[in-house]
């Protein structure tokens, strides 16, 4: 049986943190260089107090005028995250917190420090991942129920005589000799 991944299997590590204090400019060229969706703002003892996502840096453009671009601290332009992933949510729930927000990245949180992010595409290897699970747990039930009705060898016989009751096992070498 599939075991659904958890936002940890999913998560990426954040390489990239930002500070409230931050130059919002400073912020945007982290982000940029980094092809980060965005980034958490801790405070000094890493405690999240915002992220800064692509779409709040946009908000410094549209706060500008056509000869001077707007300035500010990172805590100028962060968003407060409305959707809180913890690592132990299963993909499904995940999904339901990135379809209820416009966020395309989330952070992860363990123990109320962020440990991590996930972004969409993150999501996309997940389900990649937990579709590859579907498709063998099929294939090896096809093939147990291949082993159950048709055994191939003495040992697969004994096996299957062991967990059928009398009259199923009647059926089997039925099928056995006359199929």
């Amino acid at each position: 049986m599939q075991r659904v991944p958890t936002a940890r299997d999913c998560m990426s590590t954040w390489f990239i943190t930002l500070r409230p204090d931050m130059e919002i400019y400073e912020a945007i060229d982290l982000l940029e260089n980094k092809r980060a969706a965005g980034a958490p703002v801790l405070d000094g003892e890493g405690n999240l107090l915002g992220i800064l996502t692509e779409k709040d840096c946009l908000r410094v453009l549209s706060a500008s005028t056509y000869q001077s671009l707007a300035s500010g601290k990172v805590s100028d332009y962060m968003s407060t995250p409305r959707a809180m992933i913890t690592t132990d949510m299963d993909l499904f729930t995940v999904a339901k917190h990135f379809l209820d927000t416009n966020f395309a990245v989330l952070p992860v949180m363990e123990n109320d420090k962020p440990v991590g992010r996930i972004c969409r595409q993150d999501m996309l290897r997940g389900i990649q991942q937990l579709q590859r699970e579907i498709v063998r747990d099929k294939q090896r039930e096809e093939v147990e129920l291949e082993t159950q009705t048709k055994p191939k060898s003495i040992q697969q016989f004994q096996n299957l005589a062991a967990r059928l009751e009398p009259k199923n096992l009647a059926a089997v070498m039925r099928e056995r000799l006359h199929g």
